[in-house]
Formats: structure tokens, C-alpha cells, sequence
């Protein structure tokens, strides 16, 4: 039996592997002058912070939405029910964009989301429903409410801690990882993107959106709390700065994000297209198995693993045109060389146990170089 009849027998769903934190490192390899901190906190009326949402000087930028709809609406009502008893709210976290002036949220997005919903949202206002305590203003919208009532929100104190934007982007994200805990909190592309806006978020965004992607991922990393751009993030982060890897995954990829905003259109035009290739040619060769592990020809397919993915398709985004056209038509060679690979015990471990240790990428990265290498060169 052929892999390709069994990939068509396989009708399992699939998704993304989760190495439950697997890709982690104790260790900070990059540390930083505390001096570098500048922080203002402040303690305002909640109606100051509703009029900067007012005035469009919050960014609550439209890729963040998704995140947004986590707190459905009962959750958004209790908020809202909490600030109408006077019950204090935990603090919000602000970072001063550079580029726009305005203000990215760190942590409490949750939070503003649902005030915005209640206060400010025009078309299909927030109800509040479910709520514990003030039973008489269930199924009420803001608009309907009294005097006195609008006069306790608004009057709520609250406390807003701003990172000014003297604050370096890599103490910005260490920051932004401290802090943001409550409610649900922001993935780290998520971080990313809130600290890297302009041409380095919209090009991830259009990477992520590419075909040649979606379909060499088989359509199955969600776009939702940005998965899709964390994996496009991994691609551009080593395939721009493999030589810089030092062992700290998040920090590596913001740095590299915050590269991609320093960069010429030109450079991010070359950038493109080697990820298009790369995708292209990835499927080519593996198909609907492609950034998966596979350790015979019999396997049920796998769900995608990230780290096989960033070193085949970095590793293939290298190569010339004529080299990837030479990997292409000995595809069959190099599927069977990769499930060599995969049971391999070293290789294995690389790609499954602490894959962000800089021991495990050194050696996935190198094993698979070798092996496209040798299957050129034959």
C-alpha cells in the first residue's frame, strides 16, 4: 500500500500538536536594565477611560475581535453588574504605540471589550443577562438606564498603568508577559501584534491569509487568538535570524517581529515570496501530510507539529529554485528519509520535548539540512 492510499484513507480530524508548554524555557537569555522601565500609573474615573474609547484613542485594532468574543454575554454582564455595585475592577495595563500615538492594550481587553459593548456599541447593545445581584436591570441596555446609575459608572475609580514608548520593545513584551494574567489572557501573538503594530503585523496578517499556506496546513490552524500568524511569526523569525537563536522562543519571535517593521518593502516583498515557495513545495512533496510526524507508511496522520514545520519549511525556503525543483522530483526520497528521521531517537526527542531549547532546534534544523543535502546531491 502506497502513502498516498493510506493519507486517503485517513479520514481523521486533525488539528495542531499541543506540547503543553513544551516549546518553554526557565531561562532568560536576554535580561534587561529595570532602569529601562517607565511606567505611569495613574488613577482616573472609569468615564475618562470610555472617552479615550470614545475618541478612538484606544486601539482595539479589528484582528483583536476574535479575542474579544472569549467572554460571552454573561460574563460581559457581571462586569458590568460589578461596576454598578462600585466593586473595584483590577488594573488595566496600556502600552503608547509609537507609530499611531494611541494606546495598546496589555491586559484587560477582556474587560474594555465588554464596557465598549455596553456603552458605546450603537447597533445590537450589550443586554445584560445572568447577572447575580441587581436582578431589576436584567435585560437592560445602557441607553436605559437612570441618572444615578450612569453617574456610578462613570465615576468608578480605576487604575491605568502605561508603558511609555521610550520603554524598549523587548522590556515591553518581558512586561506584557508579567502582567498579563487575568480574565483570559493574550496569547503571545497576540503580545506580538500588540506591540509590533504597522507593517510587521499587516504582513504576518497576509501571510497568514496566503492559499499556499492554508493549503499546506490543510486548512487546520485556526485563525482564532491568531494561531495561523504565530506559525507565519516562527517561519520569518527563523528563516531571517536562524543565527541569532539563543534558547528564549517568545522573546526571539518579538524580535524578530519588531525587525520586520525596520525593514524595506522590497525585503518583505523577498521575504513573501520564499514563504510561498516554500509552502508550495511542502505540499508538493508530503501533500495533506505535510508538517506532520509520520513514523511508517501504515501511521494514521498525525495532528501538524510546529516544530516540524518551521525546520522543513525554513529549511526548503532556503534552498535555490533549481534545488527545491530537485527535492521535488524525489519527493518519494526524501518522505522516506523523513520517516527515518522521525524514529530517530535524537530527532524525535528535538521535535517533541522542549523543542525551544537551543540544543533540540540546533539539531532538528541541522539533521533535516543534512538530509535535503544528501537527496539533492544524489
Amino acid at each position: 500500500m502506497s502513502m498516498e492510499d493510506v493519507k486517503k484513507q485517513d479520514d481523521l480530524e486533525v488539528e495542531v500538536e499541543d506540547l503543553s508548554g513544551g516549546e518553554s524555557t526557565e531561562l532568560i537569555t536576554k535580561p534587561f536594565n529595570p532602569n529601562e522601565i517607565d511606567v505611569d500609573i495613574s488613577t482616573v474615573n472609569l468615564g475618562s477611560l470610555i472617552e479615550q474609547l470614545e475618541n478612538d484613542e484606544i486601539d482595539l485594532q479589528p484582528d483583536f475581535q476574535r479575542a474579544a468574543d472569549v467572554w460571552d454575554n454573561v460574563k460581559k454582564s457581571r462586569l458590568i453588574e460589578s461596576i454598578l455595585l462600585g466593586l473595584p475592577l483590577p488594573s488595566f495595563y496600556f502600552s503608547e504605540d509609537p507609530r499611531s500615538q494611541k494606546l495598546s492594550i496589555i491586559d484587560g481587553l477582556q474587560r474594555i471589550c465588554a464596557i465598549r459593548d455596553f456603552i458605546l456599541k450603537k447597533d445590537e447593545p450589550l443586554k445584560l443577562e445572568g447577572l447575580q445581584f441587581l436582578k431589576n436591570f436584567e435585560g437592560m441596555t445602557y441607553s436605559q438606564l437612570a441618572r444615578p446609575e450612569v453617574k456610578r459608572i462613570k465615576s468608578l475609580k480605576i487604575t491605568m498603568n502605561t508603558l511609555r514608548k521610550g520603554t524598549p520593545l523587548d522590556v515591553k513584551y518581558i512586561i506584557f508577559q508579567r502582567v498579563n494574567t487575568a480574565g483570559e489572557p493574550l496569547t503571545p501573538q497576540e503580545m506580538r501584534h500588540a506591540l509590533n503594530q504597522g507593517p510587521a503585523a499587516e504582513f504576518i496578517k497576509e501571510l497568514a491569509n496566503m492559499e499556499s499556506f492554508k493549503k499546506a496546513t490543510n486548512y487546520s490552524v485556526k485563525s482564532k487568538r491568531m494561531q495561523d500568524r504565530d506559525f507565519v511569526n516562527r517561519f520569518i523569525a527563523f528563516f531571517i535570524g536562524y543565527q541569532d537563536y539563543m534558547g528564549d522562543l517568545d522573546m526571539f519571535l518579538n524580535d524578530k517581529m519588531g525587525e520586520l517593521n525596520k525593514m524595506t518593502p522590497t525585503q518583505r516583498d523577498g521575504i513573501r515570496d520564499s514563504f510561498d515557495k516554500a509552502m508550495k513545495c511542502c505540499y508538493q512533496i508530503f501533500r495533506n501530510d505535510t508538517f506532520r510526524k509520520r513514523y511508517s507508511v501504515t501511521d494514521k496522520r498525525k495532528p501538524i507539529s510546529k516544530s516540524v514545520y518551521d525546520t522543513l519549511s525554513v529549511n526548503i525556503a532556503w534552498l535555490s529554485d533549481e534545488e527545491q525543483l530537485m527535492l521535488l522530483k524525489k519527493a518519494e526520497v526524501f518522505k522516506t528519509g523523513m520517516i527515518r528521521l522521525f524514529n530517530d531517537e535524537r530527532f524525535n526527542f528535538s521535535i517533541s520535548t522542549g523543542t525551544g531549547q537551543k540544543y533540540n532546534v540546533d539539531l532538528r534544523f541541522t539533521m533535516v539540512k543534512s538530509l535535503i543535502k544528501e537527496i539533492i546531491s544524489l
